[in-house]
């Protein structure tokens, strides 16, 4: 049936255009498939803490009050990840559960004579004569931290743990969820939980949809989707539109394409209604670009660094898209950049704003304020009544007008089918989007739009960009490769990559010889390892994975010479007895059955444990240990190449990779390198960064296609467009992305900026500042407090200045308070509500008059305020030495160009300077002082 789809669309030899599509999409599919059955699993629930919050409860836009509380999400330690508080705040998840007792496991190593030794400070320590004892006592504490158990006079250090397991996902512990706020991080519930963690059981919709596009465009692709079809073929047999010459006149180029082929005539713009000002810099590369949209047969591409007008030229595009009778669905990843495009329409004073009817699509909780009356669900409530108003109001009604009453008195569905088909410009994120009612109910099956335009493209993969994508005839890609990339989420991204080793002890192996090895010393602390295993392929396997890795590993036909010596020690319980006195004191990772360990062994480990305060290694995987580094090195690419005297922070991470793949599995079409590689060729590239610059062929590809080699040069060169110059920072700060990111070839600063961001607060230093804090960096909490009181040090002096010194149009003055790290996120939000005197604030914080502060401040992450702009940031580092985190060029580039007057960093200069590439420039091209004063 497939074959007869392609056969319409392909004259020669359809089947090897379905071949084609079917094995370049079969990676994409995989990848989804293994990623959906994880987050089903009980592995995949997700837990945070809460607590209460006084927030009011506001009527839903039907005017009913709904039942319920605000609570605020929070970490359970230090260590949760950003993509736990995306699952919670996800506008497709509807519950969340409690976890009580019953959802907590016990488990932990033997402890000295619990019922005879004395613990610290001599103080005897607790014994229970059961296990169910012990449980008891230990399900009754709050923090039940350590339990013995007597056992053959030995007891067990019991550790809480949470077990996802032993959760019943029924009625009696389900919480509904009413409404979210992501910048809050706070969710409304029907009920306060009665226990103190909740949990989530991700939901897979999104990843379903990718999935149904993916099939459905392997199997029945429409005419409409042949460009995407172009994109599997090898670049010298795929055949693109060719494209108009946009030089020349009106009828030169219907002319030309009349002896071409091309059915279409040249599209010229004769009237402007945004882009009016040819003699601002950059204006006419804005045409440009919109030009190149309207003419384009598949794709155009419009790239742009921060703050050069590409919400402008999308706004234009939209406009003269409408005026010519065009249907445009507008998405992005981000909530922010759809209503921005969104609030320059509705704002827009022009005698074309009626031609634009606009939905957006999503929850109405991501939307801005001035965007919601626009939001698909309040807009059919509005008009709905609004209907039924006018036809009250008729004395007498037609037989259509009948029917229409009928219809609107049944349900929505009626004025939804005609919003929808009324509309010309429908808007949402990517995932957004997925709540359009023809996506969900799967009635979408042929193109419905003429144009798709997807800004922020440089943050979206492919099976994110392909759902809408089916939905439209051409494509309009506008992004920024080098400021953030997609957003990669190390635990789908571990969950594919376990298969490419299938064998468990051959990924435990290559783990634990690594974690011995001088490439985890690298990292972290290196660790030793006892391994009880009787198995001679095992033993056999560790030990030739030691000898590719220089690391010693004992085996029992090794001989007992080398035991008290090796990193890694593995045998069986004789083994272990003969040779207990050597061996190595520092094991702190143990592997197999503990009972065949000898207690001498695992007493060390324990005390070990407890003095450092840290766990082996090991409690990672093999592969969560290999995603995390090769979503690094992805992040690293823009970094220029060190000199051989110093390995570079990508080459580290290769190096590392290479130490954790297997000695047998290095060679060969299926090796497990190439296994990992098709992995990160879905997990890590945008959809512009694909199109426009490749990503990598397997090795089974003889010739590159557009997605592994990225357009043909020519195809690309007539569809794309760079903006140079940008319109937001002073000089003083754009200066550094534009010399040693965009290497002098973008991000140029018109002469008149200089005028437009004159201030008098400290005009006697430059306008692109670093405090160096040494040191103060917490050993809890990921939080630098000496950096975050220099912070707010500059942030009530420049108070003092906003106060007696309005800004021109009224508007309080916008400060960002942005670091790297959601722990020193929560350090500077602690601050900030004692220094506004407003103890629930979140995100925002104002000074002066309720009604018309003179300070708005906003304090957030930098991977969050992409595509945000202040005319302040205060930039707090963090951390007191440079890691593969910081030194992203991207992450750089998007903390550094976010002000608009001024930008203060703060940290440990000299440690950044050792970094590699981008950072260290910065430290050392930034003019620095030592402290903040205090000014009176």
């Amino acid at each position: 049936m497939a074959l007869l789809h392609y056969a319409n669309l392909e004259e020669h030899r359809p089947d090897v255009l379905l071949q084609r599509t079917f094995n370049g999409l079969t990676d994409f599919h995989k990848y989804l498939e293994n990623t959906k059955r994880y987050l089903e699993s009980s592995g995949a629930v997700k837990r945070l803490r809460w607590e209460a919050i006084d927030r009011e409860v506001l009527p839903t836009a039907e005017g009913k009050l709904p039942k319920g509380a605000w609570i605020q999400l929070l970490e359970v330690d230090g260590s949760t990840q950003e993509s736990v508080f995306k699952s919670f705040l996800d506008e497709s998840n509807d519950e969340i559960y409690e976890a009580d007792n019953a959802s907590w496991k016990f488990v932990g190593s033997p402890a000295r004579d619990c019922a005879v030794c004395k613990g610290r400070n001599g103080k005897p320590k607790v014994a229970y004569q059961t296990e169910e004892h012990a449980l008891e006592v230990a399900s009754s504490s709050n923090n039940p931290l350590k339990v013995y158990e007597c056992e053959s006079g030995y007891g067990w250090h019991l550790t809480k743990q949470f077990n996802a397991d032993r959760i019943w996902f029924n009625d009696s512990n389900k919480i509904l969820i009413l409404d979210r706020d992501p910048e809050s991080e706070q969710i409304l519930v029907d009920r306060e939980p009665r226990e103190d963690f909740i949990v989530l059981r991700p939901n897979t919709y999104t990843l379903r949809c990718q999935i149904n596009a993916i099939q459905s465009l392997q199997s029945c692709p429409t005419a409409s989707h042949r460009p995407l079809l172009r994109l599997f073929e090898s670049n010298d047999h795929a055949k693109w539109g060719k494209f108009p010459n946009l030089e020349s006149s009106s009828f030169a180029a219907l002319f030309e394409g009349f002896l071409g082929g091309i059915n279409n005539k040249v599209v010229h713009v004769e009237r402007w209604y945004v882009l009016t000002d040819e003699g601002r810099p950059g204006t006419l590369e804005q045409r440009n670009f919109v030009e190149i949209a309207l003419n384009t047969p598949d794709f155009a591409f419009m790239e742009g660094p921060p703050g050069s007008g590409k919400t402008t030229a999308i706004l234009e595009l939209i406009i003269q898209l409408a005026l010519r009778g065009k249907r445009i669905l507008l998405c992005a990843s981000t909530h922010v950049a759809v209503d921005n495009v969104l609030e320059r329409i509705i704002e827009e004073d022009s005698d074309v704003r009626d031609a634009i009817i606009a939905l957006r699509i999503g929850d109405k909780t991501n939307i801005s304020e001035k965007v919601k009356p626009y939001q698909l669900e309040g807009f059919l409530s509005t008009e709905k009544k609004r209907l039924q108003s006018e036809l009250q109001k008729l004395s007498h009604l037609s037989e259509a007008q009948q029917q229409l009453m009928v219809e609107l008195n049944r349900g929505n569905n009626t004025i939804q089918r005609m919003a929808l088909e009324s509309a010309n410009l429908i808007c949402g994120t990517t995932i957004g989007i997925l709540k359009h009612p023809d996506i969900k109910d799967k009635s979408a099956t042929n193109p419905q739009f003429d144009y798709m335009i997807i800004d922020e493209a440089s943050k979206t993969t492919f099976q994110e960009f392909l759902v809408p994508a089916l939905l439209a005839k051409r494509w309009v890609l506008v992004g920024d490769k080098k400021q953030l990339s997609p957003y990669v989420d190390d635990e789908s991204t571990a969950v594919n990559i376990a298969p490419c080793l299938s064998e468990s002890y051959k990924r435990e192996a290559c783990l634990d010889v690594f974690n011995a090895s001088e490439q985890a010393g690298a990292v972290r602390r290196r660790v030793s390892s006892l391994i009880s295993s009787d198995s001679n392929i095992v033993q056999d396997f560790y030990r030739k994975q030691g000898e590719a890795n220089g690391v010693l590993v004992a085996t029992p036909k090794a001989g007992s010479e080398s035991v008290a010596y090796s990193s890694v020690v593995i045998g069986g319980p004789q083994f272990f007895v003969e040779h207990e006195k050597a061996l190595p004191l520092d094991i702190t990772n143990i592997r197999g059955n503990l009972k065949s360990v000898p207690l001498s062994v695992t007493y060390r480990k324990s005390a070990i444990e407890s003095k450092t305060r840290n766990h082996s290694n090991s409690d990672s995987s093999w592969e969560n240990e290999i995603a995390w580094r090769m979503a690094r090195q992805y992040e690293q690419r823009l970094n220029d190449v060190e000199s051989n005297e110093k390995l570079s922070t990508s080459q580290k991470l290769a190096n590392q990779i290479e130490a954790l793949l297997p000695f047998d599995g290095k060679r060969g079409r299926d090796s497990v390198s190439e296994q990992i590689n098709r992995v990160k060729r879905v997990a890590l590239p945008s959809i512009l960064e694909s199109l426009q610059s490749g990503f990598q062929r397997t090795q089974r590809q003889r010739s590159g296609t557009a997605l592994s080699d990225g357009l043909p040069e020519n195809v690309l060169v007539d569809r794309s467009v760079t903006l140079q110059f940008q319109h937001r920072m002073h000089p003083d700060i754009a200066n550094f992305s534009h010399q040693r990111v965009y290497n002098q070839e973008a991000l140029f600063t018109p002469d008149q900026m200089i005028e437009k961001r004159t201030w008098s607060y400290r005009s006697d230093r430059k306008r692109s500042l670093w405090v160096d804090v040494q040191g103060g960096r917490a050993t809890i909490g990921n939080k630098n407090p000496k950096e975050a009181e220099q912070l707010i040090a500059e942030l009530v002096n420049f108070d003092k200045w906003a106060m007696n010194n309005p800004k021109e149009n009224g508007k309080p003055w916008e400060v960002a308070v942005l670091s790297f790290y959601r722990g020193q996120e929560r350090e500077l939000r602690t601050r900030l509500r004692k220094w506004s005197k407003n103890p629930r604030a979140f995100r925002h914080f104002s000074k002066g008059d309720k009604g018309s502060p003179h300070l708005d401040v906003q304090v957030c992450t930098v991977d969050k305020f992409q595509g945000h702009e202040a005319d302040l940031v205060l930039l707090s580092f963090m951390n007191s030495h440079p890691t593969s985190f910081l030194e992203s060029p991207n992450r750089l580039n998007v903390a550094v160009t976010r002000a608009r007057y001024a930008q203060v960093i703060f940290g440990n200069r000299n440690a950044m300077k050792r970094a590699s590439g981008v950072l260290a420039q910065l430290a050392e091209d930034t003019e620095w002082s030592r402290t903040v004063e205090v000014t009176e």
